[in-house]
C-alpha cells in the first residue's frame, strides 16, 4: 500500500485582550523580545516606554492590548487604550496607542515574519469587537511602520472607512559630521541669535552645565535629578497646559521612566543652572546611537537671558565627535527646530472608523463634511481679503 502523505498540523493562533496592570506587567521580557526583532527597532516599542506611558494614562483611560500568540508564543502586540473623547460635543469611544506627548514614533509591534498574519488577526478581532469602539485612532507612524501598511491593508479588508493624514514631521540632526563642519552650514540669523543669547546669560550670573549621561552616578541619584527638572518645569510656560511634571500624571511618567531608563542606560540628562539656580533642562533618551530629545523647558522668568536656547547649543556642540548618529528633536514643525536642520522623518496617523451609529457619523464628518467645510472656509477668506473691485478668472 502507498504510504500516506503526512499532512502538517496548523499552528495555533490566537488573539487576547489584556486589560490589567498586573498582566500587562507579566508581558515584559515576552514584549520586548519581539519588540528587538522588530524592522523599526525602537526603544519607543519598548516595554518599559509603554509602561512609563501607562502611568500617566491610567488616570483618564484603560488598558487595550491586543496580544496575538502563535503556538502560546507572543509574537504581536497592538498596544492600545480604550477612553472616551468629546467630538464636537458628543462622547466617542475612542480606542488609541498607548502614548503620552512625549511619543515620537508608536506601531504594531511585530517582526516583519509576523506581520501580515498578525494585522489580519488584529482586524478581525477588532470587527469582532466593534460594538466596544467607535474610532481606532493611531499616532506617530513612522515610514516603515507596519499599522500603516499591513494593518491598514487589514482594516480595509475587513470593511472599516479608513483615514490616513500626514502629521508634524520629526526633525533631526545628522551627528556624523564635526561640530564645526555642521555649524557653518547654520544661517547667520541662527548664530547672531546664538551669539547674543550666550552674552546675555554670561551676565546673568555664574554659569553651570550638567551632564547626566548613560550610565552616569554619584552625582545625585535618580529621584534628586527627577526632583531638578521637575522644579524647572513647573515654572515654564507648560506650567499653564497642563502637561508640566509637576502634575500629577506627568510626574508619574517621569519618574517611572527615569528609574526603568536608568535601568536600560538610556537615560541623558542635561541641567543649566545660574548661580546655582536651576534655570533649564533637556530630559533625553540615548539607544542605538541615537539620541531622542524628549524635554527642554526653562524658568519663564529667566525668559529674558534665554536659558533654553543656550542650553540646546551646548548640548548640540557636545553630542558630535561621539560616534553617534543622529539627534531626533522630536515631533513638531516648530520655526527654531528648522533653524537647525532641514531633516525630518515623516511622521502619519491613521484612522479607521467602527460601524456604530457614532462612528458612522464621525466617519461622514471628518472624512467628508470637514474637508468641504475647510475649503469653503478657506475660500471665502480669500474673497475676503480679495482687493475691492476683483474679480475670478
Amino acid at each position: 500500500m502507498p504510504a500516506e502523505p503526512v499532512t502538517s498540523k496548523p499552528i495555533a493562533t490566537d488573539v487576547r485582550l489584556v486589560t490589567s496592570a498586573t498582566e500587562f506587567a507579566a508581558l515584559r521580557g515576552p514584549w520586548n523580545a519581539v519588540a528587538v526583532t522588530c524592522k523599526g527597532r525602537s526603544l519607543f516599542l519598548a516595554h518599559e516606554w509603554f509602561d512609563a506611558a501607562w502611568q500617566w494614562r491610567q488616570a483618564t483611560s484603560r488598558l487595550y492590548l491586543l496580544c496575538y500568540y502563535r503556538a502560546q508564543r507572543l509574537a504581536a502586540v497592538l498596544p492600545l487604550v480604550a477612553h472616551v473623547a468629546k467630538v464636537r460635543g458628543v462622547a466617542v469611544r475612542e480606542l488609541a496607542f498607548l502614548t503620552v506627548p512625549d511619543t515620537q514614533w508608536c506601531d504594531l509591534i511585530a517582526p516583519s515574519s509576523d506581520a501580515a498574519e498578525a494585522a489580519d488577526a488584529f482586524a478581525s478581532e477588532l470587527r469582532r469587537r466593534q460594538r466596544e469602539w467607535d474610532v481606532l485612532r493611531l499616532k506617530y507612524l513612522g515610514s516603515e511602520s507596519v499599522a500603516d501598511s499591513a494593518l491598514r491593508a487589514a482594516l480595509i479588508a475587513q470593511r472599516f472607512a479608513v483615514r490616513r493624514v500626514e502629521a508634524p514631521s520629526n526633525c533631526y540632526i545628522p551627528l556624523d559630521t564635526s561640530w564645526t563642519e555642521f555649524y557653518a552650514t547654520r544661517g547667520r540669523r541662527l548664530k547672531k541669535a546664538n551669539n547674543l543669547a550666550a552674552n546675555r546669560l554670561q551676565r546673568a550670573g555664574e554659569i553651570r552645565i550638567d551632564w547626566h549621561a548613560p550610565g552616569f552616578s554619584g552625582a545625585g541619584t535618580v529621584d534628586e535629578i527627577v526632583d531638578r527638572v521637575t522644579s524647572i518645569s513647573a515654572t515654564s510656560w507648560k506650567s499653564k497646559t497642563g502637561t508640566s511634571l509637576d502634575n500629577p500624571g506627568p510626574q508619574a511618567f517621569i519618574r517611572r521612566l527615569s528609574d526603568l531608563a536608568t535601568d536600560r542606560q538610556w537615560l541623558s540628562v542635561w541641567l543649566l543652572s545660574i548661580d546655582s539656580r536651576p534655570a533649564a533642562m533637556e530630559i533625553q533618551l540615548i539607544a542605538d546611537g541615537n539620541v531622542f530629545g524628549l524635554r527642554s523647558d526653562f524658568d519663564a522668568r529667566l525668559e529674558d537671558v534665554s536659558p533654553g536656547s543656550c542650553l540646546n547649543r551646548h548640548i548640540l556642540e557636545q553630542l558630535f565627535g561621539r560616534g553617534l548618529h543622529r539627534y531626533y528633536m522630536g515631533p513638531g514643525n516648530n520655526a527654531y527646530k528648522h533653524r537647525w536642520t532641514d531633516q525630518v522623518e515623516r511622521v502619519h496617523e491613521l484612522t479607521a472608523y467602527g460601524r456604530s451609529l457614532t462612528g458612522r457619523a464621525l466617519a461622514a464628518w471628518e472624512t467628508t463634511l470637514k474637508p468641504v467645510a475647510v475649503r469653503l472656509r478657506e475660500r471665502f477668506a480669500r474673497k475676503k481679503n480679495e482687493p475691492a473691485g476683483s474679480m475670478d478668472d
